[in-house]
């Protein structure tokens, strides 16, 4: 059974979600059987077919790997789990100056994804305000809130969820402020982008910086309110969320020297509502590349005595541009119904996925010709070379 087949057969369906797996855990949303046909429309599946049929008569070697994968991320939902006692939620604060300028602190320690960016953007789209006017305070206990912090595709679903959340607090404690100013009734208000107005009067309405302006001021606030336009939050997800993705790879094999290449890598992701996509393709790009590290060459040996025998950049292998394809990116969206801006996390995505892409791509290379069902990580040209030839794995 072609591989594609065999999944397509065994996808939990659109109608299926939420999906109570055997172990507990429900998956919260996916069209699987769609987003594995985007992945074969991107890759020409049926032509690659083709083509190695064509090469197989030649005596050449490649081979087409297929990997389907579904990843369970933000780690924080207080029912599930904990760390010594301490529930795993995150919290942010966010506070606007009387100038309209914003400042979010988030427990969430950035390591290069770009929370400076998506954060800022996630509170810009709540309140109307330019993201280049909000400033994102991170890693500093001493005055970041409550957190569990950065790992486990967590930043997002968790992190992003509670300043998603808390910028909703702080919209709301600004209607009332705008009833106040507007001699109105707080339900008699309604939001666009950036300002409350009246409805039915739409000219009639306040801008959040003026409402901040107010907030700060010595003039009346609604009864029971204290000055400032800020909120806190601490985000204790209901649950998970699940991100998942088709990945094809194609790779040749030299039949001298078992020397692998990944000469295409398609990965096509769903991570829900994607808040700032260039970013989301940035952490693809790079966790393929270490999926393609993870799956032929990054291996640590020790000789008889102990002794690690690559303890340094100088003989432990990563790959570089030149070991690594233009990588071919698509999408399919299924936001998360659970998370306040239906996104789900993709950190770790590419890791989870590529590596079994090619090591099946591998498999697929030489099952036929020489009877190869199984090469362990690394795929090294030794160890497909062993493989070839059908000797045990030779000691790396």
């Amino acid at each position: 059974m072609d591989p594609v087949e065999l999944r397509m057969s065994s996808f939990i369906a659109p109608e299926q979600f939420p999906y109570e797996t055997t172990t507990g855990w429900t998956y919260d949303s996916g069209n699987y059987a769609e987003t594995m046909r985007v992945a074969m429309e991107l890759a020409g599946y049926d032509d690659l077919r083709r083509e190695q049929a064509e090469k197989r008569a030649r005596g050449e070697l490649m081979g087409i790997g297929v990997a389907f994968f579904t990843e369970g991320v933000g780690a924080g939902p207080r029912k599930h789990m904990d760390i010594l006692g301490l529930a795993m939620n995150d919290g942010a604060d966010l506070r606007v100056h009387p100038s309209g300028k914003a400042v979010v602190s988030i427990s969430a320690q950035t390591q290069g994804q770009g929370h400076e960016t998506t954060f800022a953007q996630i509170v810009a789209e709540e309140l109307g305000i330019p993201p280049e006017d909000v400033e994102v305070r991170h890693g500093d206990t001493d005055k970041s809130p409550y957190g569990l912090g950065t790992y486990g595709s967590r930043s997002t679903p968790v992190s992003g969820a509670a300043v998603a959340v808390v910028s909703r607090k702080v919209r709301d404690k600004a209607r009332l402020i705008a009833a106040t100013m507007l001699e109105t009734r707080p339900e008699d208000l309604a939001w666009e982008k950036g300002r409350w107005y009246v409805k039915g009067d739409p000219e009639k309405g306040a801008l959040i910086e003026d409402i901040a302006v107010r907030a700060y001021s010595g003039e009346a606030m609604p009864a029971g309110m204290e000055g400032g336009l800020d909120a806190q939050v601490i985000y204790d997800p209901p649950n998970l969320t699940y991100p998942y993705g088709a990945y094809i790879a194609v790779v040749d094999i030299d039949p001298d020297t078992a020397q692998v290449t990944v000469r295409r890598f398609i990965a096509v992701d769903d991570c829900g509502v994607r808040i700032n996509p260039m970013i989301v393709d940035g952490q693809i790009h790079g966790g393929l590349a270490e999926g393609i590290g993870i799956a032929l060459m990054e291996v640590i040996t020790f000789d008889e005595e102990g002794n690690c025998l690559n303890s340094s950049f100088m003989d432990y292998l990563i790959p570089t541009a030149l070991e690594c394809p233009d990588f071919e990116l698509g999408e399919t969206v299924t936001p998360c119904p659970h998370h306040p801006l239906g996104a789900k996390g993709v950190g770790e995505s590419p890791n989870v996925g590529s590596p079994p892409a090619i090591v099946n791509a591998i498999i697929d290379a030489l099952h036929e010709t020489h009877g190869v069902d199984h090469v362990d990580m690394p795929c090294t040209p030794a160890r497909v070379w062993a493989a070839m030839q059908g000797r045990p794995e030779p000691p790396q």
